[in-house]
C-alpha cells in the first residue's frame, strides 16, 4: 500500500520517540504503522502487536482485546484506515486518535467495501512505544474523511484546574442527559469542535454540526461510567462505560467512549462515540 511522503516522515518520529512536543506526530505515525501491519498481515496479527496487554474494545461489551484474539483464527477481511485527528495531552503520554476505514471481502472480489471511522484512545510509559487503550466505532453507509489532511495537536493550554476532574464532569452530563435527553447533555458539555459519531452517520466535526444532524436525539439516557483515566498533565482524558434507557441500567442499549478536554470555561467533550447493542 502505497503511503504520501508525510506519512513515512510521522514513522521515524515514532521511533525516535521524541519528547512531548512531537508526540502527536509520534502517535500519528504509531497509528499509521498499526493500520500498515493490518493491510500487509492481518487485523489480527495487529491487533495483537499494538494493542496495550490491558487494551480494551467491545464484543457484546469492554473486553480485553488480545484474550478475545490470541485463539481465534483472522477474519478473511482487509481492515485499513488512516489518522486523519490525533490530540494528545500536554504531558505527552496519553493521546486520542480517529479516522476513517475501510473494510474489503478476501475471499469476495465483487463485495462492496464497507466504511466507518476508528476511534482510538493510545497510552505510552516514557519513552516506550505508544500501544492502543481502548479502541471504538462505527460504520456508515459512504466513505468519509479519507482525503482530508492529517490534523495532529497537543491539547492547548486551558484553565487552570478547579479541583474538578472528569468523574464530575461525567457526573453533570448524566444527570443533564437524564432529566433533560442527550440533546441538551451535549449542548451544554460539548467542546465547539466536538467530534459525535454515531453508527449509520457520517461523524459530525463540530458541535454545531452535531446538534442539527439527526445523530443526536432527546433520548434520556443513564450513563455508567466504568473507567477513567486522565493525563498526567490533567487536561484530557477519557471516560468509558455503558449507556441504558433511564430507570433500566441493568439493561446495557450500548457502550460508550467520551474523551475529554479542560477548557477556559470548564471540562468539554472533544470525541463521543457509541456503539449500540445487538438487537434482542
Amino acid at each position: 500500500m502505497k503511503r504520501p511522503g508525510f506519512l513515512l516522515a510521522l514513522a521515524a518520529a515514532a521511533c525516535a520517540h521524541q519528547p512531548s512536543m512531537d508526540a502527536p506526530a509520534s502517535l500519528a505515525a504509531a497509528e499509521t504503522s498499526f493500520a500498515a501491519h493490518s493491510v500487509r498481515e492481518d487485523m489480527r496479527a495487529a491487533f495483537l502487536a499494538h494493542f496495550a496487554v490491558d487494551g480494551l474494545f467491545v464484543r457484546s461489551g469492554w473486553i480485553v482485546s488480545n484474550d478475545w484474539l490470541r485463539d481465534r483464527p483472522a477474519p478473511a477481511i482487509v481492515l485499513d484506515w488512516r489518522p486523519q485527528y490525533v490530540e494528545v495531552a500536554r504531558s505527552g503520554e496519553l493521546g486520542l486518535s480517529t479516522g476513517p476505514t475501510r473494510i474489503t471481502s478476501k475471499t469476495d472480489a465483487s463485495a462492496a467495501p464497507s466504511y466507518g471511522q476508528y476511534v482510538s484512545v493510545w497510552r505510552r510509559e516514557g519513552a516506550g512505544p505508544w500501544k492502543v487503550a481502548v479502541d471504538l466505532g462505527i460504520s456508515h453507509p459512504e466513505p468519509s474523511l479519507w482525503q482530508e489532511p492529517l490534523e495532529a495537536r497537543t491539547t492547548p493550554p486551558a484553565a487552570v484546574a478547579q479541583g474538578d476532574g472528569i468523574a464530575a464532569a461525567e457526573a453533570r452530563f448524566a444527570r443533564v442527559a437524564a432529566q433533560l435527553g442527550s440533546r441538551a447533555a451535549y449542548d451544554a458539555h460539548g467542546a465547539r469542535d466536538l467530534r459525535h459519531y454515531r453508527t449509520g452517520y457520517a461523524p459530525a466535526r463540530s458541535l454545531a454540526v452535531a446538534l442539527a444532524a439527526g445523530a443526536v436525539d432527546n433520548d434520556k439516557l443513564d450513563w455508567t461510567v466504568e473507567r477513567i483515566e486522565t493525563a498526567r498533565s490533567g487536561e484530557f482524558g477519557y471516560a468509558r462505560g455503558r449507556y441504558a434507557a433511564v430507570g433500566a441500567p441493568q439493561d446495557p442499549s450500548g457502550w460508550f467512549l467520551r474523551v475529554w478536554r479542560q477548557e477556559r470555561d470548564g471540562w468539554r467533550i472533544v470525541l463521543d462515540v457509541t456503539n449500540p447493542a445487538p438487537k434482542k
